[in-house]
């Protein structure tokens, strides 16, 4: 059996998956999903569609149309894939490199030196050290705080109660501001 040859997209170092096409998977290569104006590949274990369309292996919890992880029968979300490793934690680990989930230390770290938080997003850092989203007032540099806005709290961010003209942060645990009458 003889060595295949290299893919013929310019710049590319991957093998070609077959003599045919002589391009690699990525360029085009192989089984390709059948769903219409997708361009991924076929997923192993001869389904006609790339993991996103529904093709592989599905996680076998009832009512769950998400992609089996790892050697395991179910997604993350339902106990497959990688789990942390520490001691009681049954959460998903976190990262290529790790065997931790991100509360036991897994993932992303903040790069700020002296700190072991998780970073945010696609940020290298905490929080508390710049990452995530920020608020979007002008000149703030402040986390944003969500609740379907783009604010830090000061700028009306987080959970409001919004009802009766009332936009109050929302107390912790309830549906009501603390000046509104329940």
């Amino acid at each position: 059996m003889g060595k295949r040859p290299q893919c013929e997209e310019e710049g590319c170092c991957k093998l070609a998956v077959d003599g045919v096409t002589r391009h690699c998977v990525v360029h085009g290569s192989g089984k390709r999903c059948q769903q219409e104006g997708c361009l991924k590949a076929a997923a192993d274990g001869g389904t006609p569609h790339c993991v996103e369309h529904g093709g592989g292996r599905r996680c076998q919890e009832t009512g769950c149309t998400k992609a089996a992880q790892g050697d395991t029968q179910h997604c993350r979300a339902h106990g497959g894939g990688k789990r942390c490793q520490q001691e009681g934690c049954l959460k998903a680990a976190q990262g290529g490199g790790t065997q931790h989930c991100i509360a036991h230390g897994g993932g992303r770290r903040c790069q700020q030196e002296g700190c072991a938080k998780a970073a945010q997003g696609g940020t290298q850092h905490c929080r508390a050290h710049g990452g995530g989203k920020r608020c979007q007032e002008e000149g703030c540099t402040k986390a944003a705080q969500g609740g379907g806005t783009l604010h830090c709290m000061a700028h009306g961010g987080g959970k409001r109660y919004r009802e009766d003209d009332c936009f109050e942060l929302v107390a912790r645990g309830s549906q009501y501001c603390r000046r509104c009458p329940q």
